[in-house]
């Protein structure tokens, strides 16, 4: 995925590129928040976010291929969580994005980039979710490091003796 962009941009590629940890900061706090006091999320993408956000400025500087493909990190999947926790930390990735692409005055092109990246992340990592618990074919587009199963204890089940009534 190759960008031409006009004369006066180059901020957001800039900032993205050499600074994937102020987005990253962004982002964990956007994902802390609403949290009490004390509790800590155990986000899936922490190790993706600056790598993936400083290829995705790449992207934007010119460089051609995926961002996604590109990124070197650790991916951890949770089938405990489901796929649905990427998206989500995924959604939340983008928001901040946006954000920083409209602070610095990016413009349609630098969003749409971004949009495409962040969706081509979205579902390349939704395959490698499905080629790990669910025997699908691999992911067309891979990422670009490593991909491990995170296990957690799935939520406890209340279970009722049969003798039990319910009312």
């Amino acid at each position: 995925m190759t960008v031409q962009l006009g004369r006066q941009t180059g901020s957001v590629a800039r900032v993205l590129a050499q600074q994937p940890d102020r987005v990253a900061a962004a982002w964990r706090r956007l994902r802390h928040a609403g949290l009490p006091d004390g509790h800590l999320r155990n986000n899936l993408l922490d190790d993706v976010v600056e790598p993936f956000v400083k290829e995705i400025g790449a992207a934007l500087e010119g460089l051609p291929g995926s961002p996604w493909a590109r990124t070197q990190a650790v991916l951890r999947i949770s089938r405990a969580r489901g796929a649905g926790a990427l998206y989500e930390e995924l959604n939340a990735l983008q928001r901040c994005l946006f954000d920083a692409c409209d602070a610095l005055g990016g413009n349609d092109l630098e969003r749409q980039l971004i949009q495409v990246a962040v969706e081509e992340a979205a579902g390349s990592a939704h395959a490698h979710y499905r080629h790990l618990f669910e025997n699908a074919e691999p992911p067309v587009l891979t990422f670009g490091g490593l991909v491990v199963e995170q296990y957690e204890h799935f939520p406890k089940i209340a279970l009722v003796a049969d003798t039990t009534a319910v009312h």
